[in-house]
């Protein structure tokens, strides 16, 4: 049941939200309780997948009129979800709802564009009763979708305990397809010497359209431009005044009102515009820009509310001073003037908008937080095991993006999927407490996980010893079933991580101990301990998940016993084919254009850790360009090892022919892959590699060690070559051969997209849902 102070025929940012959302969600039924503000308006009709209920009494009754209301339909209808859109009446009336029925879980939706004190000053004296109910709305709530960070931290501010969730309004953007975007052509300044600058908005003062009047004056007056005009689409309560303004300042004759246009009708005027401007006041995320991006406008915006989540100035758009006519005239006349950067911002916005702001991509994210109050089996796409499934899972993990990682992208896609297959899913993130000192760390997440445990039916830590250790104890004070995922060996990790190990202004490699070795010595009283503890928790665990036999091998050796383990190859969705997931349309020479790189261009990725063999690599890199004297390698990640790494680059005289890039995002990592000619994983230890599958996917040939669980997914030869690690001349000469010679690249990388498709989400989950029944 969702209630709403309004919806369509009225249309804003909310009502146009709530539309497109529940129209792409078929499997939920929505009823929706609104008021009727004309009385030509049906009482009950549907719309969409929606049925709108409307009733009378104003604005003032609305929260109790909509509450009995809601009383009434949830006696033949039995409402799982209540669902308040913004913390206005609508929240109040949910608030109640809540209240007299404390099982029916409630998601309040933050779409507020006024000034957050706003709903407070109107109360007036009645704010002393009624500021405690109204922090109500926010604490109540079981879940809370902000449209922008702006909004997510008023929730936050205002007491919620609940998960809040950033999930932003979306873009039609397929209306715009039908012409070319000024991006993309010459702007229509070329055919006129009229340049038409627009707004859309409701009138009111929020919006700062007397600025952009004021603005409009001083390029007629001061700059004497007399090129311009301004079209003004809406109308609201300072219609009137601005009118006024605009007739005093002498600038009638330019500035057009156009009033009212139907939303549909919008785009036919951003389509024949040069530039869009709203110097906000406020704002809650600036829904209006996006329309404007996606039609290929370059954008003037003031950096209030959560207009900074979309328009980087100088990337995506400029920023305007709050209240300051001149910069915003001094902002238009740059981007009338300067047509380059006009078609820039104009096309980096559109492709923002297009990969993020699409209605599908937000109906999805949306789809997952009703699943995540409420598992409703098969609410996705996926199908088979999960139709009697009804159980919490509590996911401990200690990376979580934006980190980068397997760890972290398996726990996003648990947290995602596990609702679609009937089990509610909550993530405890370690990186919430990394900032406080070590074992004090713990104990506090050892506690965050006993309060979130609660809720849980089972406990899933990520790891054996950081988060696996205090989730273990939580679990065994609360009764829960714990199962845990083991991707490496978390003591012999930090073994070859020690200082005594390995000396980090050393430029010889440090003595490596494989993984299968440590299983068999003994170690310093600190290894030890952590051998201890893995142990401990694997023996206590009900199931433990690896990625690999490789893995499963190494986990027998702790004294675990085989029924115990459990091997699920982890989930892949190739990127460049995935709805919601970052898809590079640019082709390789397009993307080698963008990042600047020419030559022969090695890719290698990974945590800068001694047993990765970066060092190696870079050591070869002088008897590789004696070859290939274009050849640079690109290192990509962040660790512990940079600054030894560094180092050697530095002392080889390498800084030319090696680029330590640090940590990048995953689309950015991506694009590095598609437009390399070779990757290299050099790594001492492997359990299960996203990397590997990743450079697969973009099509990039391969050339990684035998070990670990690598055998797995390279066959030497067909799909990839295998060597061995450290191996500096085997290493040299299969590099260079494969950069050299064009057909066995594309035999390997015919071969790897085959075996990319054996690591579908489906499998995965289905293996894991399995586990979870029993």
């Amino acid at each position: 049941m969702i209630f709403s102070l309004a919806y369509i025929p009225f249309v804003s940012g909310a009502e146009l939200a709530v539309k497109e959302i529940t129209d792409r969600i078929k499997n939920i039924d929505f009823d929706l309780i609104t008021l009727r503000f004309d009385r030509k308006w049906a009482k009950q009709e549907k719309i969409g997948n929606v049925n709108v209920y409307r009733i009378g009494g104003g604005k003032l009754l609305f929260p109790f009129l909509a509450f009995f209301k809601g009383l009434s339909l949830n006696g033949k209808n039995k409402y799982n979800i209540v669902w308040s859109i913004m913390a206005n009446r609508a929240g109040f009336a949910a608030l109640f709802f809540k209240l007299w029925h404390p099982k029916v879980k409630y998601l309040l939706t933050l779409q507020e564009g006024d000034t957050l004190g706003y709903p407070l000053e109107r109360m007036g004296f009645l704010k002393i009763f009624l500021k405690p109910i109204f922090r109500k709305i926010f604490t109540k709530a079981n879940h809370i979708q902000a449209i922008s960070n702006y909004l997510a931290d008023w929730a936050r501010n205002m007491g919620a305990k609940a998960p809040v969730e950033v999930v932003p309004n979306g873009v039609s953007i397929n209306k715009y397809e039908i012409r070319n975007t000024k991006s993309e052509t010459n702007l229509k300044s070329q055919n006129s010497n009229i340049k038409t600058i627009i707004t859309t908005s409701r009138l009111v003062r929020k919006n700062g359209v007397d600025t952009l009047i004021k603005a409009m004056a001083i390029l007629c007056v001061q700059h004497r431009m007399s090129n311009i005009k301004l079209q003004i689409l809406g109308g609201g309560q300072e219609e009137k005044k601005l009118k006024e303004l605009a007739k005093e300042l002498k600038v009638e004759d330019i500035v057009q009102f156009i009033g009212y246009v139907e939303p549909e009708k919008v785009y036919e005027h951003l389509m024949e515009a040069d530039i869009f401007v709203r110097p906000s006041r406020t704002e809650g995320l600036g829904s209006s820009f996006l329309e404007a991006m996606g039609a290929g406008l370059p954008v003037i915006g003031a950096p209030v509310g959560g207009i900074p989540d979309f328009l980087k100035d100088g990337e995506t758009g400029l920023f305007c001073k709050v209240d300051d006519p001149k910069d915003l005239a001094e902002k238009i006349k740059k981007l009338m003037t300067d047509e380059k950067l006009a078609k820039k911002l104009a096309g980096n916005g559109r492709r923002l908008v297009l990969e993020k702001y699409n209605w599908d991509n937000v109906a999805k994210q949306m789809k997952n937080i009703l699943s995540h109050i409420i598992p409703i089996a098969n609410l996705g796409d996926s199908s088979g095991v999960g139709v009697d499934v009804n159980m919490r899972v509590l996911i401990c993990t200690g990376i979580y993006p934006p980190d980068g990682g397997g760890p972290a992208t398996y726990s996003k896609l648990l947290f995602d999927e596990l609702p679609k297959w009937g089990a509610g899913s909550d993530v405890l993130n370690f990186g919430k407490v990394r900032h406080l000192p070590k074992i004090i760390r713990h104990i506090v997440y050892f506690f965050k996980a006993l309060k979130m445990g609660k809720r849980a039916d089972i406990i899933f830590a990520q790891d054996p010893v950081s988060v696996g250790f205090p989730a273990m104890l939580a679990a065994k004070i609360l009764g829960k079933k714990f199962i845990l995922k083991v991707v490496g060996d978390y003591a012999w990790e930090q073994f070859q991580q020690k200082s005594e190990i390995r000396n980090p202004k050393s430029e010889t490699n440090p003595k490596f101990k494989t993984l299968e070795k440590f299983q068999t010595e003994k170690f310093d009283i600190k290894t030890e301990l952590r051998r201890k503890i893995q142990k401990y928790v694997a023996k206590n665990a009900y199931k433990i998940i690896v990625p690999s036999n490789y893995l499963k091998n190494i986990v027998l050796k702790w004294g675990v016993g085989e029924d115990k383990i459990k091997v699920i190859y982890n989930a892949f969705e190739a990127p460049a084919l995935s709805a919601g997931r970052p898809v590079l349309k640019e082709t390789k020479e397009e993307l080698r254009k963008k990042l600047n790189l020419s030559g022969t261009v090695l890719i290698s990725a990974g945590r800068l850790v001694p047993w990765k063999g970066f060092g190696t690599l870079i050591e070869i890199m002088l008897d590789i360009i004696k070859e290939i004297p274009d050849a640079r390698l690109y290192i990509i990640g962040s660790g512990p090892e940079r600054e030894a790494l560094e180092l050697k680059v530095k002392s080889l005289k390498l800084q030319d022919n090696v680029i330590l890039t640090n940590q990048l995002g995953h689309k950015d990592t991506l694009e590095y892959l598609k437009a390399g000619d070779v990757f290299v994983l050099n790594t001492g230890y492997e359990g299960f590699s996203h990397f590997l599958l990743e450079a697969m996917a973009m099509e990039i040939p391969i050339i990684t060690t035998n070990v670990g669980g690598n055998p797995e997914l390279i066959e030497n030869g067909k799909n990839g070559i295998l060597l061995e690690y450290n191996n500096k001349e085997e290493l040299k000469k299969r590099i260079i051969e494969l950069a050299k010679n064009e057909t066995p690249k594309k035999e390997l990388t015919e071969k790897a997209k085959q075996k990319v498709a054996e690591f579908g989400v489906g499998k995965m989950l289905e293996e894991t849902v399995k586990i979870l029944k029993q």
